[in-house]
């Protein structure tokens, strides 16, 4: 088929609806033959057939999603069987569902499903048939499962006390773990110990760990039994508590994933019923895809159902879940490929040196028109982020950039919160957080528990990372933490003296600091106690002083940053999908993370990918905000394309 008669094809499906009136034909019509060559053969695509569709940034890829989803419903016989189209985010779900009932001019899409992937596998796979597999206890002909966070703390719900799991606590933090923070992988054939979100290790692991092993040799010695606490023993007893935990109707996010696989695994009559109710899924995002949701996936390709798999393996960067575009390309090698290979977001100056950075070898055109010619690409250098963020303003304004249309990215959380504060490192941070505090608002809370961190930390004697607040090594629990935070800033708010800023010097607010400062802490204390691994004498924390030259000084009024004539700062995370005119992607000072700018043209590795994903939200004008640069590392970022801003 040439253009014409696929555009044909495609306008004579859609308006298959006896009621369509002459305005819903005419939208059609121009929706459909705005489309690209490649954009409609997809949507033509066969439905009996497994497909890639390979989509660039700015491809225009959850239109015609929306598009091939309502162009197979037209043509849908069935009322006992759907398409299911599946994406990752709520937001994403109900776009997507805009666009079906628009081209189909369908109100209601049942039989269909569009919704969250993950909604899709609890609800049409785990919930409905996981107790057939756990032993459910099925009270009053109730099979569903409460889903229970892994995070969830023992010391706010002393119900987990039942499925506290044993031979667990012979580490040095002598932490416990309940039901709740394990799961099955079945990728690795092992349960997997979730302590925190930035800590989690297999048990094989777990039990290799030379304190653990300390503790067991030492154990078989005084009982004389050199085959005590074996592995498997361990193992067998930790899955009786979690059986238990199933059975009473509990399990966590990844054990309904788990339930999913184990069902379609074990009943090929269920995954074939699941297979017939959904013969067609089309997966949005499917970088996104850890292995436990494609082999689920792959599951019911087995039984009968055809995938179509939409997205940019470019674009992956959740390696936090299991997402690994190398498992999924590799996967998808067998699939019909399909290309998007126009990017209508970007310019081609912004498109051309992406893909360098990245090492894209795909034709892909920027299609957005070029506005600012060689400074569509450029680097800024800086020393400090107050100048950063003052030479970034003057380019806007310069090149007559809305700011509002503008953004500044940046990877990490704690470098955020340091470009949208006053651009100053405090020097009083439980007085800073304070006056933010009673400011409350959830930004100024935010930042409040941010700076109090920074000082409270030390009486700790340590730090996990700084995007948990600073939390210490001996406490086990990072929610907790935060709490004890919120505490004492409470604390210290119900103290009329510490509430005194204006007409006081600084020597004469730690003076009142340091007379209620044991009260203070000591009653917040009380509720992080428990998850402390070591005692606590505050009486021998030495007073606050005023930092040197300052003590005779007022009080200067610490506010948020005035948001007249600032940039909106975002984690690159958060932006995925979205588009702005201009951004700045700011590099650490360091080059000891995967924030600097020399990880972003690492092309095999995900922090290449997350450059990747922020170089490509900017439609004219992409700034790179980087480390005062030596002349070789000036001349390796130009040679992909950047220019001086300045």
């Amino acid at each position: 088929m040439n253009k014409e008669e696929m555009e044909q094809e495609i306008i004579h499906t859609l308006s298959l609806n006896k009621e369509a009136v002459n305005s819903y034909i005419s939208l059609i019509d121009s929706k459909v033959r705005e489309k690209t060559e490649q954009q409609l053969k997809y949507v033509l695509a066969p439905a009996k057939e497994n497909i890639f569709l390979e989509a660039c940034a700015g491809s225009g890829k959850t239109e015609v999603v929306g598009m091939k989803a309502a162009f197979e419903i037209r043509k849908w016989s069935s009322t006992n069987s759907g398409i299911a189209v599946l994406t990752f985010t709520n937001e994403a779900t109900d776009t997507i569902k805009e666009r079906v009932k628009i081209f189909s001019g369908l109100t209601s899409l049942y039989p269909h499903y569009i919704g969250t992937l993950s909604g899709f596998i609890h609800g049409f796979i785990a919930q409905s048939y996981g107790y057939k597999f756990s032993k459910h206890k099925n009270r009053e002909g109730d099979i569903s499962y409460r889903l229970i966070d892994k995070s969830l703390v023992f010391y706010d719900n002393h119900w987990l006390k039942k499925y506290k799991l044993p031979y667990l606590n012979y580490t040095s933090s002598g932490q416990d773990v309940y039901a709740n923070q394990i799961y099955y992988d079945y990728k690795i054939n092992d349960i997997i110990i979730h302590y925190s979100e930035n800590y989690k290790i297999s048990l094989k692991d777990y039990y290799q760990l030379n304190e653990v092993q300390e503790f067991i040799q030492s154990f078989r010695q005084k009982r004389g039994n050199k085959h005590l606490l074996s592995f498997e023993f361990i193992k067998k007893e930790i899955g009786k508590i979690k059986q238990t935990f199933f059975e009473d109707g509990f399990a966590n996010f990844e054990d309904m994933n788990y339930m999913a696989y184990r069902v379609l695994k074990k009943s090929d009559h269920l995954a074939a019923l699941i297979a017939k109710r959904f013969p067609l899924i089309i997966v949005d995002e499917c970088q996104d895809l850890s292995w436990i949701e494609i082999n689920i996936l792959d599951q019911l390709k087995s039984a009968g159902a055809f995938l179509h798999f939409v997205g940019d393996l470019n674009q992956s960067i959740y390696e936090f879940k299991d997402a690994d575009p190398v498992t999924t390309k590799q996967y998808l090698s067998v699939f019909e490929k399909y290309l998007l290979t126009d990017n209508f977001r970007s310019c081609h100056s912004i498109v051309s040196t992406s893909n360098k950075l990245l090492g894209i070898t795909l034709p892909i055109r920027g299609l957005e028109i070029d506005k600012y010619g060689e400074k569509s690409v450029c680097y800024l250098e800086y020393r400090d982020l107050a100048a950063l963020n003052q030479k970034y303003i003057e380019f806007l304004k310069k090149f007559e950039i809305p700011l509002n249309n503008s953004t500044i990215l940046v990877r990490q959380q704690n470098l955020k919160l340091d470009l949208e504060t006053n651009y100053r490192e405090s020097k009083h941070l439980i007085l800073d957080a304070l006056q933010l505090w009673i400011e409350n608002t959830p930004k100024s809370r935010m930042l409040a528990l941010e700076l109090a961190s920074r000082h409270m930390h030390r009486w700790f004697g340590g730090a996990k990372t700084k995007k948990n607040y600073n939390c210490p090594s001996s406490i086990d629990s990072v929610y907790r933490w935060r709490i004890f935070i919120k505490d004492f800033l409470d604390g210290c708010s119900a103290v009329s003296d510490l509430l005194r800023f204006d007409g006081i010097n600084y020597s004469t607010w730690y003076k009142n600091f340091n007379n209620s400062f044991l009260n203070i802490v000591q009653e917040a204390y009380q509720n992080l106690a428990i998850c402390d691994s070591e005692k606590r004498d505050f009486t021998e924390i030495s007073k606050i002083i005023s930092p040197r030259g300052t003590a005779k000084q007022d009080i200067t009024v610490y506010n948020m940053p005035d948001n007249i004539n600032q940039v909106s700062v975002k984690t690159i995370h958060s932006v995925k999908g979205q588009a702005f005119d201009s951004v700045m992607v700011v590099s650490s000072l360091k080059n000891s993370g995967s924030g600097h700018w020399k990880k972003w043209i690492e092309k095999e590795f995900e922090s290449g990918r997350i450059g990747y994903v922020a170089n490509t939200r900017a439609k004219y004008s992409l700034v790179w905000g980087v480390p005062v640069l030596k002349k070789e590392e000036r001349d390796l970022l130009e040679s992909y394309g950047f220019k001086r801003a300045d």
